[in-house]
């Protein structure tokens, strides 16, 4: 991982889930078995694809694992009921992409959520 794809904290102690030097990327986390801990951060993150698409219009989930697919694909989910409710229609493209992630050259997948037109 780049200096640039790290992680950050705030000052409570939760993660930004934001890149540091593009603010439509979420890199989105996944883990094995901790299923209160993914129900939360599935609503964190459905907020945040809500707050920053509200901010830019354009919101980019980058998954490494299927993990992290699948708590993105339920996020996804949970943002776009709200966002139907608000009268925005939001869909998302899914694409693959390389990245660096601990010294390997690794495949990631992308969901750009767009606004339907």
């Amino acid at each position: 991982m780049n200096m640039d794809e790290k992680k950050q904290f705030t000052s409570s102690g939760k993660e930004n889930l934001v890149n540091n030097t593009d603010e439509t990327l979420l890199l989105v986390s996944g883990s094995k078995g901790d299923k209160e801990g993914d129900k939360k951060y599935v609503k964190v993150l459905a907020n945040a694809i809500l707050q920053v698409f509200a901010k830019h219009g354009l919101v980019r989930l980058r998954c490494v694992g299927a993990a992290s697919v699948n708590n993105a694909v339920k996020s996804f989910i949970l943002a776009k009921g709200d966002s139907d409710k608000k009268g925005d229609k939001i869909y998302f493209d899914p694409s693959f992409t390389s990245v660096q992630f601990q010294g390997e050259t690794k495949t990631a997948i992308v969901f750009e959520v767009k606004r339907l037109v």
